[in-house]
């Protein structure tokens, strides 16, 4: 089969579009129609049904952009990087993930990694945005995704921006179409992250502009101490959705919007000026990351918004 016909019928899923994609593609739409109809011929299935706002995913499409995106974009990364020096680079990586982050990027990410680096070894360490502004301090860490800190030592460049919610049991009433006042929100008994940057100080400053109080019944350093709290019913939490996407998928959590304003929290690629890796390297890193977050939230998988990308230069030299 043609791999360029898989990647025409992937970019069609991510636009939603033919129109669009042909334009990013820089083909006709005829052409790429034509393309299309013959991925089709060959696999004996519909991929997509046409809809008044473009084209959808039929139920043997999403089987075949879930089976082939992950290999196919390998591929590409293999062919494109083979015999250049990244792909020579033999020392460990080390990276840094929020943990609310790790369900949904570390395996495509270690995955992408690996094919750009073949001779890398990686370690990833999971923290708190305090805690991995530490290590990267320490040089423990090279790069890593935090939240905005207010510290010279950081090098930092923003990459998306998710919005909270309130997280409850399955045995609370929350529904994920019915929005809860904030006022109401942190009447709650909560559980909250223990840390100076990220949800816990955005609900003290939201709470503070909203001018009511803020209590919480526990604090913990840990997102799956949070989880396992809210699920037993201890209290509530405030969390993006992609923290605890599989708990609300099996049932184990719900989770309601948070009305008045929007909540969310930002989430950006950081450095510091002991970091020793080659310029191209950590640049390759960050824009490795951005790929693989774009990859996500366009397929839906990933429930954020996307900050147009700046320059980035952790480097000295």
């Amino acid at each position: 089969m043609d791999t360029h016909r898989l990647k025409y019928f992937l970019r069609i899923a991510e636009e939603r579009s033919i129109t669009r994609a042909a334009a990013l593609l820089g083909i006709a739409q005829p052409a790429l129609s034509r393309q299309l109809q013959l991925l089709e011929d060959d696999l004996g299935v519909t991929l997509f049904t046409r809809t008044r706002r473009g084209v959808e995913l039929t139920e043997a499409g999403e089987r075949l952009r879930a089976s082939t995106a992950g290999p196919l974009r390998q591929l590409e990364l293999a062919v494109q990087y083979a015999g250049t020096p990244l792909a020579r680079l033999d020392r460990t990586l080390r990276l840094g993930l929020p943990e609310t982050t790790v369900d949904l990027l570390a395996a495509p990410l270690l995955t992408s990694l690996t094919t750009v680096f073949p001779e890398a070894t990686f370690s990833v360490t999971v923290g708190s945005t305090d805690q991995l502004v530490e290590a990267m301090l320490k040089a423990a860490v090279d790069v890593a995704l935090i939240n905005p800190v207010p510290d010279e030592r950081v090098f930092y460049r923003e990459l998306l921006a998710e919005q909270l919610f309130l997280i409850g049991g399955p045995e609370t009433s929350l529904e994920s179409t019915r929005a809860v006042a904030f006022a109401d929100v942190v009447a709650l008994p909560l559980v909250v992250p223990r840390s100076s940057s990220g949800v816990g100080v955005a609900l003290q400053n939201a709470a503070l502009r909203a001018k009511v109080t803020f209590s919480h019944r526990t604090t913990t350093d840990s997102v799956a101490v949070m989880k396992n709290v809210i699920e037993a019913g201890i209290a509530f939490g405030i969390l993006p959705r992609s923290a605890c996407s599989r708990e609300i998928d099996d049932g184990r959590l719900r989770f309601a919007p948070i009305a008045d304003t929007a909540r969310s929290q930002r989430i950006g690629v950081a450095a510091t000026e002991q970091l020793d890796l080659p310029r191209e390297v950590s640049v390759k890193i960050g824009d490795t990351i951005r790929e693989e977050v774009t990859v996500l939230i366009k397929s839906g998988a990933w429930s954020a918004d996307l900050i147009a990308a700046s320059a980035w230069n952790p480097m000295r030299g």
